[in-house]
């Protein structure tokens, strides 16, 4: 809430309960690893996209609202498209 200045509503899923209908979500914060292979995360992304929800990763998450991203990036950006901020 610091961040946003909203009150925020969260939902926790964990492992393979990624819900079915994703359309009644702004974002999607996943932490992905440790519990799912590639080709779940990229169906969990393109899930996202085909309905209109942002996702992103955790620590990605964490490192952009702590201000570290640019520089956790930093020797990637060649590869990378400009961060908006």
């Amino acid at each position: 809430m610091n961040y946003t200045k909203k009150d925020l509503h969260y939902e926790v899923t964990a492992g393979g309960d990624f819900p079915e209908d994703l359309s009644r979500y702004k974002m999607v914060i996943s932490c992905w690893g440790c519990m799912v292979n590639r080709a779940e995360i990229i169906h969990r992304i393109e899930k996202a996209k085909a309905a209109g929800v942002a996702i992103t990763n955790y620590g990605v998450l964490m490192a952009y609202l702590s201000g570290i991203l640019k520089r956790v990036i930093g020797p990637f950006k060649e590869g990378l498209v400009k961060l908006e901020t």
